[in-house]
């Protein structure tokens, strides 16, 4: 009887080792450990896309198959942006079959007029430019070829009113070899200007 006893009492202990090594939550009276929290993936950030020294951003395609971009700039503390369509010179001469054209009015880029937004003012060429949203257009003006800042914003591209004009500002043009196929505006080492086709014009940027 005592050698059954003893026998009942080790396979009583053998069953409940065995029941712990296997995890059995009855012999250690414990919770089962929580799964591991598996943590996704973080998304890629949107690649910056640097134009004329700036950031830009697409706005939409364009009908005509001319990108509109937003490009943004931080200069000296101020906050400047210009929204603007980018046509492509496809084989044209800028002057004689694209715009700019001698006496002509030009939007500056594609579509609706080009847009400036600054947060603080700037002088251009030797033009004060208070803070605010403005359209941009050039024209042959008497031998000169000039930025028109205009005030009247959110028009198409042709709607041209001279009475917003805001002021005009002479920009020292220049020639490009090879030309540039596609329309650039850039703010760079203290000049706002543009390329297009073999044409580079500019005029001294500065914050107020």
């Amino acid at each position: 009887m005592q050698i059954r006893g003893l026998f009942a009492v080790l396979t009583t202990f053998a069953m409940i080792m065995v029941d712990v090594a296997c995890g059995g939550s009855d012999a250690l009276n414990s919770e089962p450990a929580e799964e591991p929290m598996v943590q996704e993936p973080a998304p890629e950030s949107a690649e910056e896309v640097l134009l004329g020294s700036g950031t830009a951003t697409e706005i939409h395609p364009g009908a005509g198959g001319s990108p509109h971009v937003e490009v943004a700039w931080m200069v000296d503390g101020a906050s400047i942006s210009v929204t603007y369509g980018r046509p492509y010179l496809k084989d044209r001469v800028v002057g004689d079959s694209v715009e700019p054209m001698s006496d002509h009015v030009w939007r500056l880029g594609a579509d609706e007029a080009t847009t400036l937004v600054t947060d603080k003012d700037l002088m251009v060429g030797g033009t004060h430019i208070p803070a605010g949203e403005y359209t941009l257009w050039t024209q042959h003006m008497n031998d000169e070829f000039h930025l028109i800042v205009n005030t009247e914003t959110g028009q198409w591209g042709t709607s041209y009113n001279s009475e917003h004009d805001f002021a005009h500002i002479p920009m020292e043009v220049t020639d490009l070899n090879p030309p540039v196929e596609q329309l650039v505006i850039s703010i760079t080492d203290g000049q706002f200007g543009f390329e297009w086709g073999q044409m580079a014009a500019s005029a001294s940027l500065m914050v107020h």
